[in-house]
């Protein structure tokens, strides 16, 4: 049952550290550059750390790019200039975040939201290496998500209240990020004008790397739209339940050639998928743009409408898990930061870190737990389990302080049944 990830072999280039530790952003603040993360066709990517000002850290990711020819450079900078300007507008759980961009020692970056997990382009793989399809529920789920995330931007608005109408129009599994929280998230939003501006991007074994998940018209070297995003969508939703676009047998240069075509492994000679998940597929897949979808909203749409017929709830938890068990070594583990006091803190300070010690508060048999962790004298600091949902009495609300660092069952005192 095993299939292929990639229908094109493209040796991954060694990840290399960057060429400065640091990016300065203004007074008192800079980037902090880590460890590189990935590397695509136009870009590097680094962990990072932005440090600001009275020592707060925000972790981030930083996609600095090479080295751009003189007379490409106003092009190719404009047009990451205009894409991040458009991007950081776009607010939406299921699309990368934009932070910052700007230009450090002649070379342009781009700071966004960093996604602690992995990309589906590595789940694939995994599966791949497992000889196993992506479970129909989890892959549904995804197609979801990412259809979210691209409708979110073609909606989106800019400041004066127009809309964006943001296309992607390079969606590839290696554009969707997979947080060990159970989040999708899209990212490279407005890549696609820069990329194909430099020429280095446009050589025939760069070109290789997209051609997967290049539309038709986009292939013919058409400006892509909401249909050829909607067609990207389809092409993941189709090597995650059937497999990859072409055979790994097929070379470059035919893979381009059956991209224009609009060329791919026909539906119902993968495993058994439901009717409507099937025309579903095909709609999405259809080689004529006006034969599709017409937007990747109206893909969801019923998408959504298959996955509650088929009964299909919301598999965060088993994206948790699978990426836990998956990629168990390379994301890092939650952990809950101790609790620390200030320096100099007195007696009064160190009373906030109430223990539910108080005979009035025990008599009053209102559920309570404290906010910070607490620390036992032999181990390592650990949070009280939530309490049973119980109903108050108007006496028991009475006898607890508004002052009191106290919450009842996750939810603030004005909350709390009366």
């Amino acid at each position: 049952m095993g299939v292929g990830f990639s229908a094109i072999t493209v040796r991954q280039p060694k990840l290399t550290p960057a060429p400065f530790s640091h990016i300065p952003l203004g007074p008192g603040r800079w980037i902090t550059l880590g460890t590189p993360r990935g590397r695509g066709t136009l870009a590097h990517v680094y962990d990072a750390v932005i440090d600001g000002n009275f020592g707060v850290q925000k972790r981030c990711a930083v996609k600095l790019f090479g080295a751009i020819a003189s007379d490409e450079q106003e092009a190719v900078i404009g047009a990451l200039i205009d894409a991040t300007r458009r991007a950081a507008l776009v607010d939406h759980p299921n699309v990368v975040g934009t932070l910052e961009f700007g230009v450090h020692a002649q070379q342009p970056y781009r700071v966004g939201e960093l996604v602690d997990g992995a990309s589906l382009r590595d789940l694939l793989d995994r599966f791949r290496q497992r000889r196993l399809r992506v479970p129909l529920d989890l892959a549904i789920f995804i197609g979801m998500e990412v259809a979210e995330g691209i409708n979110a931007a073609r909606v989106a608005k800019d400041d004066m209240g127009c809309d964006l109408r943001f296309v992607h129009g390079d969606v590839s599994p290696r554009e969707v990020l997979l947080s060990r929280h159970g989040e999708v998230k899209v990212s490279d939003f407005g890549m696609y004008a820069a990329r194909h501006m430099a020429s280095d991007v446009r050589d025939i074994r760069q070109l290789a790397r997209r051609i997967a998940a290049m539309s038709p018209e986009v292939a013919r070297g058409r400006a892509p739209d909401a249909r050829s995003d909607v067609f990207s969508l389809g092409l993941l939703l189709h090597e995650m339940l059937v497999g990859p676009r072409f055979s790994s047998r097929v070379s470059e240069q035919d893979a381009l050639r059956l991209a224009r075509d609009g060329v791919i492994e026909v539906v119902s000679t993968g495993p058994h998928l439901p009717r409507d998940l099937t025309g579903l597929l095909m709609r999405a897949l259809a080689t004529d743009p006006r034969d599709r979808y017409p937007t990747a909203g109206a893909l969801g749409f019923d998408l959504r409408r298959v996955a509650l017929a088929l009964g299909v709830g919301d598999p965060r938890v088993n994206l948790r898990t699978t990426l836990a068990s998956l990629f168990q070594d390379e994301i890092s583990e939650a952990t809950h930061p101790s609790f620390v006091m200030r320096p100099g803190a007195d007696d009064d300070q160190r009373d906030t870190r109430r223990r539910l010690d108080s005979p009035r508060k025990q008599q009053s048999g209102a559920v309570v737990r404290e906010l910070h962790p607490r620390r036992d004298a032999q181990g390592p600091p650990t949070r009280p389990s939530p309490p049973p949902v119980m109903e108050l009495t108007d006496a028991d609300v009475d006898e607890i302080d508004d002052d009191d660092d106290l919450v009842w069952g996750g939810f603030p005192p004005d909350r709390w049944p009366r």
